[in-house]
C-alpha cells in the first residue's frame, strides 16, 4: 500500500496539539507517514508545508522543495530517525 500526505495551508487555523503518532491507529505505512509528517514541522517548521511524503512498506520518499541544502540533509535525517522507517529517498530540489 503506497500512502500519500499532503500539507494544504494552515496560515489561518491556529495551532493545535498533535497527538504523538505512535498513539494513532491505522495502517502501519499511515502511521509512519503521521509521525515524519509530525517531524519535519518540528524541525523543519519553515520547509515542512512545501515536503510531500510518500510511504510504501515502509520505504519512506520526500518530494517538494527544500531552502537550503541543511534543510534538505535535515528532513531526511528527520524520517530516517521515525521508527518503522527501513529507508529514506530524498527527491527533494534545493531552492537557490
Amino acid at each position: 500500500m503506497c500512502v500519500m500526505l499532503a500539507v494544504g495551508c494552515a496560515a489561518n487555523k491556529a495551532a493545535q496539539p498533535q497527538p504523538s503518532p505512535e498513539a494513532t491507529a491505522g495502517h502501519p505505512d499511515e502511521a509512519i507517514g503521521r509521525a515524519v509528517r509530525y517531524r519535519l514541522e518540528t524541525q523543519c517548521p519553515g520547509d515542512a508545508p512545501a515536503i510531500k511524503i510518500v510511504v510504501s512498506d515502509g520505504m519512506v520518499t520526500l518530494q517538494g522543495v527544500a531552502s537550503s541544502q541543511a534543510v534538505a540533509w535535515r528532513a531526511q535525517a528527520a524520517a530516517a530517525a521515525v521508527p518503522g522507517v527501513k529507508s529514506v529517498r530524498s527527491e527533494l530540489l534545493v531552492r537557490r
